[in-house]
């Protein structure tokens, strides 16, 4: 057909070729900027396609030959070197967020994290969240009548039970500080129900510890109560520390009251006590009792503060003619009405006589 036409096919231009292949690489490397690994390969095909068409057309109907297998064999050799480069960054990245974030977060919040690392901040943001805070109660006595191989199990079970009911409501461990645990809810994942949860892990935290004290009791072990505070309000959250080491840690206002009130409980015989900010977003979920009205070190403000009971709606027989009792006397004792609040306060006495905060007041 070349020969009766009289017109011999005719090789395209280099400066043409090479305008065009520069086009192709700038088409890819945009292409490979995208985070979408199957809008990459779609785009990438589509314009090999165009390509292919483009070199037909003007061989058929304008006697050009453009370099189809030169053009080809690069593109797919630049497109498996990307992918394959951008496959291995994917793991490297995929890798480090696992092993950054293991040991003190639940499997869920990992792989929530791994499917999407922009979740992920990695330096300091402030947020609102719900801060944790938890001591035992006599722990130096304690750990002065064990030898130290006994000690360090002891204190192992039970950080190890408390710390998987927090990764169970997919709360983050900050850090240890000796029998301490301080965690908190609302990072590195955004959480709206942030106070619930911290709320709920308590609630679970408590019976697991009567259940554990049945089983050490009957082992002659040392009898273990723990005191948790809990604060809800805004927070710095990030990684903090110097250049060579670093902890994803809070810091802040409100992560010092958590702190205040975990220590607060000593005074009302109590072991589980959390601020109005926190009651206030747990409500719905939760039963509570109000303490006081209090002043904690470092606050000119005084807050109400509340002793989480049960989840809502659990608290019942024994536990709620107790309740009942104690806010009859929290009110007349809010009313200066000191004798009749006495009176009341002894008669729930008869319903728990070991009732903390009965006992207080």
């Amino acid at each position: 057909s070349t020969i009766l036409k009289g017109a011999p096919l005719r090789s395209a231009s280099s400066g043409v070729e090479i305008a065009l292949l520069l086009i192709m690489m700038v088409g890819l490397i945009y292409i490979h900027s995208l985070s979408e690994p199957r809008i990459r390969f779609l785009l990438t095909f589509s314009l090999v396609l165009v390509y292919v068409v483009f070199c037909f057309i003007m061989y058929i109907y304008f006697d050009l030959a453009f370099s189809m297998s030169y053009t080809m064999v690069a593109g797919i050799i630049g497109f498996l070197t990307i992918n394959v480069y951008l496959f291995i960054e994917e793991r490297k990245e995929k890798r480090f967020i696992k092993d950054a974030f293991s040991s003190y977060l639940s499997p869920k919040v990992i792989d929530k994290l791994v499917e999407d690392p922009t979740m992920l901040s990695l330096g300091g943001e402030k947020r609102d969240m719900t801060a944790f805070f938890s001591d035992v109660q006599g722990f130096s006595t304690i750990s002065e009548a064990l030898t130290p191989d006994e000690l360090v199990q002891l204190l192992n079970e039970y950080l190890t039970e408390m710390c998987n009911i927090i990764a169970e409501h997919d709360g983050t461990i900050d850090k240890f500080e000796g029998d301490a645990i301080i965690a908190f809810w609302g990072a590195p994942l955004k959480q709206e129900n942030h106070a619930a949860l911290a709320c709920l892990a308590c609630i679970d935290m408590q019976k697991r510890l009567v259940e554990l004290r049945q089983r050490w009791a009957e082992e002659g072990k040392p009898q273990l109560l723990a005191r948790m505070g809990v604060n809800t309000g805004p927070m710095v959250v990030g990684n903090m520390g110097s250049t060579s080491r670093m902890d994803y840690t809070i810091m802040g206002d409100s992560v010092n009251l958590a702190a205040r009130l975990e220590g607060a409980n000593k005074f009302y015989k109590n072991f589980t006590m959390i601020s109005e900010f926190t009651y206030e977003q747990a409500k719905d979920v939760i039963e509570v009792r109000e303490l006081d009205r209090i002043r904690v070190v470092g606050k000119s403000e005084p807050i109400t503060v509340y002793e989480v009971l049960d989840r809502k709606g659990a608290v019942v027989g024994e536990q709620a003619k107790l309740l009942e009792s104690f806010n009859k006397g929290l009110d007349l004792y809010k009313q200066k009405k000191f004798q009749e609040a006495k009176d009341v306060f002894e008669s729930a006495l008869n319903i728990s006589p070991f009732d903390g905060p009965t006992l207080t007041y």
